[in-house]
């Protein structure tokens, strides 16, 4: 979905107009400037979509990031865990959050 031209209202600022769109920001054109935003992260929070297909779409995005969230703090969880109870994960860096100490854990396959 085009992004530019979509209309915005911000918490504070007002009505605004999105003028550039790249990557995961999001320059809006408000009355006092433009001022840039991390998409989508802060619809919902300080951003709304006056467009319904648009801010359907900002809903679909928002899900996705959440989503990814899950999965990364899961694996994070996951990883602690197990370098808690001494299991190594192959080819990966493990930290104990507690001593904030590191390890390098070599793959059996390594020969050097």
């Amino acid at each position: 979905m085009e992004m530019i031209g979509q209309i915005v209202t911000h918490k504070t600022l007002g009505e605004g107009t999105v003028e550039k769109a790249e990557g995961r920001y999001l320059s809006i054109r408000f009355g006092c400037g433009v001022k840039t935003f991390v998409y989508p992260d802060t619809f919902g929070k300080f951003l709304t979509a006056s467009d319904p297909a648009f801010a359907k779409q900002v809903e679909i995005d928002l899900d996705a990031g959440r989503c990814e969230k899950e999965k990364s703090d899961a694996r994070r969880r996951e990883e602690a865990k197990c370098f808690s109870h001494g299991i190594v994960i192959p080819g990966r860096a493990a930290q104990s959050e507690d001593e904030g100490q590191s390890a390098y854990i070599k793959d059996e396959d390594d020969d050097a």
